[in-house]
C-alpha cells in the first residue's frame, strides 16, 4: 500500500512539473515572428495607439474605417508627424495577428 501511495504521488507531481508552461518545452511549431520594425519611429505611434485599435478592429465599439484608425494615430503628441496610413504601412506587424491582418489589408504597401 505504502509503495502504491508513494508511485501515485510521484506521478502527481511529475504531471504538474508536466503541465508547467515555464518548464515545458515549447510545442509551437511556428514561433511568434515579431514584425514590428525597431528602427522606425512611426512604429512607436502605432504600438502607443493600441487601445484604439483594439476597440475598432476587436470590441468593434465602431466601425474600423481608414479614417477611424488614422484617428487613432495622428494625435497629439505623437513621435512622427508622418500620414497615420503612412505610420500604418510601415509597422505592419506590431500588434496580434487578427489587428495586423486587418491594417495590412488597409494600409498595404507601397507607404506614401
Amino acid at each position: 500500500m505504502r509503495s502504491f501511495l508513494q508511485l501515485s504521488i510521484l506521478a502527481l507531481c511529475t504531471s504538474f512539473v508536466g503541465a508547467n508552461p515555464l518548464t515545458s518545452p515549447s510545442t509551437s511549431a511556428d514561433p511568434a515572428v515579431d514584425g514590428c520594425p525597431k528602427d522606425e519611429y512611426a512604429c512607436l505611434d502605432v504600438m502607443n495607439a493600441s487601445q484604439c485599435i483594439e476597440q475598432l478592429i476587436i470590441e468593434k465599439q465602431a466601425p474600423a474605417t481608414k479614417e477611424a484608425l488614422v484617428k487613432c494615430v495622428e494625435t497629439e503628441g505623437t513621435a512622427t508627424t508622418l500620414p497615420g496610413a503612412t505610420k500604418y504601412c510601415r509597422c505592419p506587424g506590431c500588434h496580434t495577428k487578427a489587428i495586423n491582418d486587418v491594417l495590412v489589408e488597409l494600409f498595404p504597401p507601397p507607404c506614401a
